[in-house]
């Protein structure tokens, strides 16, 4: 039987969120070769605490995950390395992992239980080299080179795990281009060496290098951007995916100690945590993409637009939702501005704490003659020392029985607005004793 150790799946570790990334993808990988859920929760887990003590000592290192042969079996194998220190010890550890009776196991020592077999190789100043690995089923059916193949395709084509997955990928594509137009500048430079006598095609040279000079200000440009929003997530999201990566975590540990657990009990807990990472996944990345898309700008009646937003949002019988008898004619992106106007009426709706709750939408212009747009309510309010605050992602003023929120949606309405150019802010208001009146901008040069 050939050897199959072509690698399938292959992770960068360069920050904390990859061992989420690293997890997920030895789930998934562990998933389609067959093994039962227990045994793929063990090897991810094996293949996350591996991969946290490579970027604990060594600030970096390489996840690869393959299929192997040993004599007839199949196993599913991940090899973990970094460029570190090394270990010193290395023959001391090993002894180490093996736990003794009556000794809680941890680390190392815990990752050689949840897997049928655990080597590591070091050497002092030239890094280390962990391997995992787990026998398929005895039964499984025999995986040749097309299926690995296959396999490889699906991973290199799948969608990202998170938002920091794709940034991470556009990061390093962005990279790649601007290798390949420094190759251009270079080139474009040795042409003009070529060419210096002849006045006519120095001047067309001389506009390639200006226009290339353009393409990489704006390629740097976008790096240092994606860059920054990379870390803010790496921020937010290594904070608030902790919770439910911990639960689920707690809970493999759970079920790997055999204390009794109903099967019902353990798919609630299992299904309440996998939803919650995929609400703020999906919040996160709509947040990322917020105003990004290249949208057609159409004529929109924003009278006519709001009344579909009214009728699209369900509400008390007793709420009232009350228009302005008119409302300007838009050339705009239809798309932006109904999901503006959606989440400040749905959050009027939502987290009004009055039997008989009251929304006005309407439009004013301020002192300066700026036309701008504004969704009042009769609500709790908001403190004008939180006003700034619910702006920022996964800001949560007022916890509503039986309402689930991520918290992001205002940071997501603002940065659609920020994005052509308006504004927002937030005032009491005007119309009712208590509540408040969030206030936005549209361009008026979009004004028809």
């Amino acid at each position: 039987m050939e050897k199959l150790q072509k690698a399938i799946i292959e992770i960068s570790l360069e920050r904390e969120l990859d061992l989420v990334i690293a997890y997920k993808k030895a789930m998934q990988l562990a998933e389609i070769s067959g093994l039962t859920f227990t045994d793929q929760t063990k090897f991810a887990t094996a293949v996350s605490e591996v991969s946290r003590n490579a970027l604990a000592y060594a600030n970096s290192g390489e996840v690869i995950l393959y299929i192997s042969t040993e004599a007839s079996r199949f196993l599913l194998e991940a090899v973990i390395t970094d460029k570190g220190p090394g270990i010193a010890n290395l023959a001391t550890l090993k002894q180490s992992i093996t736990p003794q009776n009556n000794t809680k196991p941890t680390g190392l020592q815990n990752c050689k239980r949840l897997v049928h077999k655990l080597h590591i190789a070091s050497e002092k100043g030239m890094g280390t080299t962990v391997k995992i690995s787990m026998y398929l089923p005895a039964n499984h059916p025999p995986i040749n080179n097309l299926i690995l193949s296959g396999w490889r395709t699906h991973f290199s084509e799948a969608p990202p795990i998170s938002p920091y997955d794709e940034i991470k990928r556009q990061n390093h594509l962005l990279l790649k281009t601007l290798e390949d137009l420094k190759v251009k500048e270079s080139q474009t430079k040795e042409q003009l060496k070529e060419i210096q006598c002849l006045n006519n095609e120095l001047e067309n040279n001389y506009i390639k290098i200006k226009e290339l000079s353009k393409q990489k200000a704006a390629q740097n440009e976008l790096l240092i951007k994606r860059n920054r929003e990379l870390d803010e997530f790496a921020h937010i999201v290594s904070h608030d995916m902790k919770a439910p990566v911990q639960n689920l975590k707690s809970l493999a540990e759970l079920i790997q100690s055999g204390k009794m657990i109903s099967q019902d009990k353990i798919l609630t807990i299992f299904s309440r945590q996998v939803n919650k990472m995929e609400n703020l996944i999906d919040s996160i990345l709509t947040y990322s993409m917020a105003g990004h898309e290249n949208v057609a700008k159409t004529n929109v009646d924003l009278k006519e637009l709001i009344g579909e937003v009214t009728q699209s949002i369900s509400k008390p019988e007793s709420f009232d939702i009350q228009l302005h008898e008119e409302f300007p004619l838009l050339f705009t992106e239809e798309v932006f501005i109904y999901q503006v106007f959606h989440n400040l009426i749905s959050n009027a709706i939502k987290y009004n704490d009055k039997e008989e709750g009251k929304v006005r939408v309407g439009f004013s212009q301020n002192g300066h003659g700026t036309t701008y747009y504004y969704v009042e309510d009769n609500g709790p309010g908001i403190p004008k020392d939180k006003r700034e605050l619910v702006f920022n992602m996964f800001t949560i003023l007022h916890k509503v029985k039986n309402v689930d929120s991520t918290g992001i949606g205002l940071a997501i309405v603002k940065k659609m607005i920020l994005e052509r150019g308006g504004d927002i802010w937030i005032e009491d208001s005007r119309a009712y004793e208590s509540g408040a009146r969030f206030c936005f901008t549209w361009p008026d040069d979009l004004l028809h």
